[in-house]
C-alpha cells in the first residue's frame, strides 16, 4: 500500500526543484526509504536487465565515513535525512535467468521467448566494450533515479540530485566492488529546511524541432 501523499503529478512535476538545506532534525524510516525505492525501480530498462545497485546512508557512522569524499557537498551530508547512492551494475546480465524465470512463473512470458532473450541478453553484454556497457547502463539507471525524485515528492519529501562526490572511491567506501559498479547518481532526500527558488529552464521552442 503507498503512502503519498500528494497525488496531484502536475504539482509533483512543478514543484520539483533541487534542495540544498534539509532539516536534519527530520529522519525517514527505512520502512518508507525501501517502499519509494520498490515504487523507483519499476522504471524501464533495455531488455529488462535492471542494472541498478541501490546504497542509502541514513546512519551517522555512514554518513560520517563518505563525508571526506563530498566535500562540496558537505551540507547535505549533514543535514539529509538520507543520501541515496544509485550504482550501475555491470554484471547484471547474470540476473537476467532470476528475472525471466520469474516473468514466466508469473504468466506475462511463454518459456520459449524467455529462452530466447534470455540467450540475446547473454550474447550482446557479453561482447559489448565496458566503455558502452557504461554509458548503456548510466542511462538505464538514470530512470529510478529520476523516478524516485518524483515518487519522493509524492511521499512529502524533497530531493538534492548531485554528481559532486569521489567516483573512484565512493564504491569500495560502500563496500562495494568498484570494479562492478559504477556510481551514477547521488539523490539527498528530506524535508526541505529551505525552499529553492527554482531555477529557469529554456523554452521549449529552443531545443525542440519536428520532422
Amino acid at each position: 500500500m503507498s503512502s503519498f501523499k500528494e497525488n496531484d503529478f502536475q504539482k509533483i512535476i512543478e514543484g520539483r526543484h533541487a534542495v540544498h538545506d534539509f532539516d536534519p532534525a527530520v529522519k525517514i524510516n527505512r520502512t518508507e526509504l525501501t517502499q519509494m525505492i520498490t515504487e523507483s525501480i519499476s522504471a524501464p530498462s533495455a531488455l529488462n536487465v535492471q542494472p541498478w545497485r541501490i546504497v542509502i546512508v541514513d546512519s551517522p557512522e555512514a554518513k560520517a565515513k563518505i563525508k571526506p569524499l563530498m566535500p562540496a557537498n558537505a551540507h547535505q551530508n549533514e543535514t539529509a535525512s538520507a543520501l541515496v547512492f544509485f550504482f550501475a551494475d555491470l554484471k547484471a546480465a547474470e540476473n537476467a535467468q532470476d528475472i525471466y524465470d520469474q516473468t514466466v512463473k508469473a504468466g506475462k512470458m511463454p518459456q520459449e521467448v524467455s529462452d530466447h532473450l534470455v540467450t540475446i541478453i547473454k550474447n550482446v553484454y557479453d561482447e559489448m566494450p565496458t566503455s558502452a556497457l557504461v554509458a548503456t547502463f548510466t542511462l538505464d539507471v538514470a530512470l529510478p533515479a529520476m523516478q524516485f525524485m518524483l515518487i519522493a515528492r509524492a511521499h512529502g519529501y524533497e530531493t538534492g540530485p548531485m554528481t559532486g562526490f569521489d567516483h573512484d572511491k565512493i564504491a569500495a567506501a560502500l563496500d562495494l566492488d568498484p570494479t562492478r559498479y559504477v556510481p551514477v547518481l547521488l539523490v539527498a532526500i528530506g524535508k526541505a529546511a529551505q525552499l529553492s527558488a527554482g531555477s529557469v529552464r529554456l523554452p521549449a521552442e529552443k531545443i525542440l524541432s519536428f520532422r
